[in-house]
């Protein structure tokens, strides 16, 4: 060939590429491998060479199936979270208040102001309308037949304030009944050592019986008792327990001397 006609076929050839590049949308989606460029490569072969290219085969495509992924667990410390399912709000539950613990004895709701006194517990307690007011450690008569104090429910007395026996003084003595002796509820009793107050068996309070009948309490809760003013106020005093007492003081070791 001449070069003129070289040259008409390289035009041709360029038109013809520009031609097929603008091909229909449609056209392009149903061969997106390549459908122009198979076209001019046919032409070529056969306007250049003489030589028909063979036809291509048809290609199906399928649209892909979205397959589900497993969701990846984890073990040890990044072992696989899940969100918390939400829980349903709820209203809350009202709750009874804590009442108190109920005394093992009649707390007489019914008084104004009442004093009970456990000889097996070795406390005082005094009340307001059966509302405990104050809880008071104490020490009662020791169990023998000449010195325990003895069960008893009354009017509390005069008061006494300061006295002396049995080589003691004691504070703060209200009268409560008469029996071997004079029974009070007084402080501890103590002796004078250079000018001060010497209180004995306050070790007892609360613990174990170390009068010789009295109903001792600590000066400051008899000061606080003088301070209530609790003449005329009925107070009950429980069975001595005896029996307990004497068991449980027979195996101890006597702390200090006792006096009144």
């Amino acid at each position: 060939m001449k070069r003129v006609e070289w040259i008409a076929l390289a035009l041709l050839a360029i038109v013809t590429l520009f031609t097929l590049s603008a091909v229909s949308p449609a056209a392009e989606q149903a061969n997106p491998s390549g459908w122009a460029t198979d076209a001019l490569a046919s032409w070529m072969n056969t306007a250049l060479l003489g030589t028909p290219s063979p036809t291509p085969t048809a290609r199906t495509f399928s649209t892909p199936t979205a397959t589900p992924r497993a969701t990846p667990k984890v073990s040890g410390r990044f072992a696989e979270q899940r969100l918390p399912t939400p829980i349903p709000t709820q209203e809350p539950t009202a709750t009874a208040s804590p009442t108190a613990t109920p005394f093992p004895f009649d707390t007489r709701a019914d008084l104004p102001r009442y004093i009970y006194v456990d000889q097996g517990a070795q406390h005082l307690y005094v009340f307001e309308q059966g509302v405990l007011l104050r809880d008071i450690p104490c020490s009662t008569g020791l169990p023998d037949p000449d010195k325990y104090t003895p069960a008893w429910a009354g009017a509390v007395g005069d008061y006494w304030g300061t006295f002396f026996a049995y080589d003691v003084y004691a504070d703060e003595a209200w009268y409560l009944f008469k029996s071997a002796g004079s029974i009070l509820v007084h402080g501890l009793p103590y002796v004078y050592q250079n000018g001060y107050k010497a209180y004995q068996d306050r070790d007892a309070l609360g613990v174990r019986p170390a009068s010789h009948g009295c109903i001792r309490i600590a000066p400051e809760d008899a000061a606080w008792l003088t301070q209530w003013n609790p003449k005329g106020v009925l107070m009950t005093v429980s069975d001595p327990y005896r029996d307990k007492w004497l068991g449980l003081m027979a195996t101890a070791t006597p702390a200090s001397p006792r006096t009144e």
